[in-house]
């Protein structure tokens, strides 16, 4: 596929939201959407988007987390938020193992690690 067909099916993607869709594209054209012409076609939420995953990518804790992982982090991240406590209390002790990994921590909001660190002790 011509790399101005990609940029715009990307461009496509982000305005439509659909970026999990959009992650994967990118990365399987990474090489051709870095580079600085092919960069500079993308929409300014492209780029901000694929900057983002250019962060990801050298972070190497990123990498050791599924994307199932993720997915349970940012479900108690959402339930601390909404303050859905005994839902997030479920999610804490049906993955306690995933929680206590230093690297998943990082994924944590504040408040978030902070009732973790209190369910571990009450445990």
């Amino acid at each position: 596929m011509k790399v101005e067909s990609v940029i715009v099916i990307i461009n496509n993607l982000i305005s439509k939201r659909q970026y999990g869709n959009a992650r994967d594209l990118i990365k399987k054209e990474w090489t051709r959407i870095t580079e600085p012409l092919n960069f500079s076609m993308l929409n300014n939420e492209a780029k901000e988007f694929v900057k983002v995953i250019a962060k990801e990518q050298e972070i190497a804790d990123f990498i050791l987390l599924s994307e199932k992982d993720k997915r349970i982090l940012n479900m108690l991240n959402e339930a601390v938020r909404e303050v859905k406590l005994p839902y997030a209390r479920k999610l804490f002790f049906e993955h306690k193992e995933l929680f206590q990994m230093g690297h998943s921590q990082k994924w944590l909001t504040e408040d978030a690690r902070f009732m973790c660190f209190a369910w571990e002790k009450n445990a």
